[in-house]
């Protein structure tokens, strides 16, 4: 029998009993929409992860430090620090050596570490934000660009750049309003007096840390674009590196933080920032710094480290959403099962005009492709329309906080085509058996049957 003529007759039994071919196709139509929207839940994380990292260029930077950090720093680049170690000898981050370290062949900037809680008041209105110190050189990277108005003028300018989400949730009326104007910059300073009596420090708990603060008048130099980095731009404050030295601040986020981070006392910065110029190698500069006896960290390999999560999330979420899609196809092999069970005289009919069994067996594998075909096409566009209102809802949402809008979930086509092809393949899988089972009823028996 030709495929065409099997295909037609596949047709034709699925709409003799078309109420239950409805609801099993139904069945799959969930189970893949809940298998496309949990997946597009985990892509949207990646991308929106995966964009930053690349905006920012972290993917083109180091982080050196006078210690190792536990579980980065690679074994074999570590060597010559290893034997420093065993010398009991530890180098300082100084300013010398931060002019060292620029003066590698590939390196764009090295400049200390400087990020500190803040708040930053304008307009009638304050935000908790994370300030961070950059160095001049960044005003040629594109994702330090202003939208609006310009970069700092001098190291040392009282000066901010704030992002267009920011200058929204600052009640700006737009993002250009908020250039050249002036707020405060109240960071969070120790009181050394309290700090030293100890007794009195730890009387209360670690919650009573003697904190001040200290407010600066800053301008607004400019506004960047966050649609690229939306997650950064919802708290980062930027300002000048040298500025950023003069302020009264701690270099902690919380009382954990103050323990272990700075568990070590010791001379120069607590870290280094290097970014690599983007046709350089950055494994030979990591051990041209390493050869200084510091430790270098490529943010590279926590963002594998990143992936490596997002990955297990991804498997996370597609067994969950797996479950209803197998759960769907079971419903199918009940279905041809049923199907066989009541066209059993119709089998024999068949069978005694020279039907082939082959033919036959293919018939019912066709009719459950079939419904898996159709209700994984169905869940496909369901799917996409819950992604779609999901994100809608969701940017209508992130729209009234004043954060800028980004897609929570994204939509890949080829993991959509994957899914529908794996509803056809299981739906297929599952009407072999029945089909297996109409094959081999024999024409004699079939016609007696009532």
């Amino acid at each position: 029998m030709r495929f065409a003529d099997l295909l037609m007759l596949a047709w034709e039994n699925l709409w003799r009993n078309r109420t239950r071919s409805l609801l099993t196709g139904a069945g799959i139509a969930i189970g893949v929409a809940a298998l496309l929207t949990l997946l597009a839940y985990g892509t949207g994380l990646e991308t929106t992860a995966d964009r930053e990292f690349s905006t920012l260029k972290l993917d083109r930077a180091l982080r050196v430090t006078s210690h190792p950090i536990p579980g980065l720093t690679g074994a074999a680049l570590s060597q010559p620090v290893d034997s420093l170690r065993r010398r009991g000898d530890r180098v300082p981050l100084t300013d010398s050596l931060v002019r060292q370290m620029e003066a590698l062949e590939g390196v764009f900037a090295a400049y200390p570490e400087m990020q500190f809680p803040a708040k930053l008041k304008g307009n009638g209105r304050t935000l908790v934000v994370t300030a961070e110190g950059i160095p001049m050189q960044f005003q040629s990277l594109s994702a330090y660009q202003p939208r609006h108005g310009h970069f700092f003028e001098q190291p040392d300018t009282a000066a901010v750049l704030i992002s267009t989400s920011m200058a929204d949730r600052l009640g700006y009326p737009s993002a250009e309003a908020a250039v050249g104007d002036t707020v405060d910059l109240i960071t969070a300073s120790l009181n050394f007096y309290k700090l030293r009596r100890m007794s009195e420090l730890f009387s209360d708990g670690l919650r009573t840390l003697p904190m001040g603060q200290r407010p600066y008048d800053v301008r607004v130099a400019g506004v960047l674009d966050t649609s690229r980095q939306p997650v950064s731009g919802l708290l980062r404050v930027l300002l000048p590196l040298e500025f950023g030295r003069s302020l009264s601040k701690v270099p902690f986020f919380s009382t954990a933080d103050l323990l272990f981070r700075h568990s070590r006392t010791q001379e120069g910065y607590a870290a280094v920032r290097v970014q690599l110029e983007d046709a350089v190698d950055p494994s030979s500069v990591r051990r041209a710094l390493q050869s200084m006896g510091v430790y270098a960290t490529s943010f590279r390999e926590q963002y594998d480290r990143l992936e490596s999560i997002f990955l297990i999330l991804d498997l996370a979420l597609g067994i969950i959403g797996s479950i209803a899609l197998l759960v769907a196809v079971l419903g199918i092999a009940n279905t041809v099962m049923m199907n066989v069970r009541e066209r059993t005289r119709e089998i024999g009919v068949m069978m005694a005009l020279g039907g082939d069994a082959h033919d036959l067996q293919r018939l019912f594998v066709l009719e459950s492709a079939g419904l898996g075909a159709l209700g994984g096409a169905v869940g496909l566009l369901l799917g996409g329309m819950l992604v779609l209102g999901l994100n809608w809802g969701l940017r209508i949402y992130l729209d009234s906080l004043g954060v800028p809008p980004f897609s929570l979930l994204d939509i890949s086509l080829s993991v959509a085509l994957g899914i529908w092809g794996g509803a056809v393949l299981v739906s297929l899988l599952a009407g072999m058996a029945p089909a297996r089972r109409a094959a081999r009823i024999k024409p004699a028996e079939a016609l007696r049957t009532q």
